[in-house]
């Protein structure tokens, strides 16, 4: 191995570190709370180290952000690429989006901040991964036109839209307010998201049939 691939590798490595430590102290501490000088000592690095890899927090932010939106859209790919019907993957990419949510809480916070124009990380990235997904969306849904498991009526570019919006309020609702919900309210968060996926089935099938 040469030096230069040696150094690469080490980078590499080093900023691996430092995102798995920022993932663990922005989760005990909260977006807000957490600081570079946290980060810093949860990699045990001096903070002079961690700026020659991001220049900010926000710029970790937008790192994690970048493996979040790339890691759900694999699943999102993968689930469309199985067996069945147009309309059961748009249900298993569903409830695969809620298991991820349940897994990886803290995702959603980094998520938010994707749209800031920062340096260090190319905020492209993830603009891509994000316009991948509603192409595979979109996709599915035309597929599902064309399968006859979905309602001929449905514009694919529309309900690749709703959907984005809908299933990401719903998940960015249940990861804030789901304790109170469950605490206050007595309502059980997997009974909240299976009517919300009775609902969007209902919305998707053939008018007068039962799917």
């Amino acid at each position: 191995m040469g030096v230069a691939e040696r150094k690469q590798r080490e980078k590499a490595h080093r900023e691996t570190s430092i995102l798995e430590a920022a993932k663990k102290v922005f989760l005990a501490k909260g977006l807000i709370a957490a600081t570079i000088d946290d980060i810093a000592a949860e990699a045990e690095l001096g903070k002079g180290t961690l700026y020659r890899h991001y220049r900010s927090k926000e710029d970790i932010m937008l790192a994690i952000s970048e493996q979040a939106v790339r890691e759900l859209h694999a699943l999102y790919a993968k689930e469309a690429a199985d067996k069945g019907t147009s309309l059961e993957k748009v249900l298993r990419m569903m409830r695969m989006y809620y298991a991820f949510v349940i897994e990886n809480p803290a995702y959603f916070g980094f998520i938010a901040f994707f749209e800031s124009p920062l340096p260090t990380t190319n905020a492209g990235v993830v603009y891509e991964t994000t316009t991948a997904t509603y192409d595979l969306f979109k996709a599915v849904f035309q597929q599902g036109i064309a399968d006859g498991s979905m309602r001929s009526d449905l514009k694919p570019e529309l309900m690749a839209s709703s959907l984005w919006a809908s299933s990401y309020g719903m998940m960015q609702f249940i990861v804030s307010k789901g304790a109170h919900l469950a605490e206050q309210r007595q309502i059980n968060l997997n009974e909240l998201f299976e009517t919300f996926l009775s609902s969007l089935k209902s919305g998707l099938c053939k008018a007068g049939e039962t799917c």
